[in-house]
């Protein structure tokens, strides 16, 4: 942000008469305020519906929500609806506040946007070279350089922004240090013993000081999975392993990665990787996989 040359707003208002759905982009911007003047009440607002995301570059902002006061400092995104109950505005202890924003329209995003909230909160931190906020960024200087020319091309930005998100907020349930501490604890049981066939919930749920259906809320909403899913994925990835690089047979590598028997593992490891251990093992019609990503 070197020259206020570089700030702006630019709004569109596509016509929208495909019959695929589209994500409607309504503004894109980037500004530093220093009039305590500023202030967004989102009640009164008539521009609506609309999806916000503003992202503190320097300076803050602060915001009222549900009665209390939260500050916006940098690092520091307010993800709201508009209309909606809040106002975000320039505080007086703040000499400004420089930030880039999107706007879009609420149409065939409702579920998404919401849960999103949901996992990271109304004011989330991103790292200023995170890729969320590098595809803001982009997505403002193709505003700039008046590359955003047509309803599909606007909808692709869109799409690939809340995808970004989507993503942060899947990262943001995979990063470890934000588990619960028996979430940590049953990951890593399963982790040192998944070998064994006879491991189960009432097993892990107690190395973790828990009740098996308090750990299972609490893991799938730490990690988005289950712990016997969980489980199934390291032994999966461990029975990948051997089959590209051992000799063992198809039941050695069962019994090995904990499976009781190699029918009923030949069954799960075609669910999950969508070949049987032995179309894998030969790959001759595919590209050699070393090791699978599970999400």
């Amino acid at each position: 942000m070197d020259s206020i040359n570089k700030y702006g707003t630019f709004g569109y208002r596509f016509q929208d008469s495909s019959e695929v759905p589209l994500y409607q982009l309504f503004a894109v911007g980037c500004d530093k305020v220093t009039d305590y003047s500023y202030s967004w009440d989102g009640i009164k607002r008539i521009d609506g519906p609309l999806y916000l995301f503003q992202y503190t570059v320097s300076g803050c902002g602060a915001i009222e929500l549900g009665g209390d006061v939260f500050n916006i400092p940098a690092g520091t995104a307010l993800m709201a609806d508009i209309p909606g109950e809040h106002r975000y505005y320039l505080p007086g202890t703040s000499s400004h506040w420089e930030f880039y924003f999107i706007l879009f329209r609420q149409k065939y995003l409702a579920e998404t946007w919401q849960r999103i909230i949901g996992e990271l909160g109304p004011l989330p931190h991103f790292d200023a070279g995170s890729p969320v906020i590098r595809i803001l960024e982009q997505l403002y200087s193709e505003a700039r350089l008046g590359r955003i020319n047509d309803v599909y091309q606007a909808s692709a930005l869109v799409y690939r922004f809340v995808m970004e998100l989507c993503r942060s907020q899947t990262a943001h349930r995979k990063d470890r240090g934000s588990w619960p501490d028996i979430v940590s604890k049953a990951a890593v049981h399963i982790e040192r013993n998944y070998s064994r066939s006879d491991l189960g919930l009432d097993e892990i749920a107690s190395s973790a000081g828990s009740s098996k259906y308090h750990l299972a809320r609490s893991f799938a909403a730490a990690t988005g999975s289950t712990p016997l899913a969980y489980l199934t994925r390291c032994r999966i990835e461990h029975a990948v392993d051997l089959l590209r690089r051992s000799g063992m047979t198809v039941d050695d590598v069962a019994r090995s990665a904990g499976f009781a028997n190699g029918s009923y593992f030949s069954k799960v490891f075609r669910r999950w990787t969508g070949f049987t251990p032995g179309e894998f093992r030969k790959a001759e019609e595919m590209p050699s996989i070393d090791r699978f990503m599970f999400d």
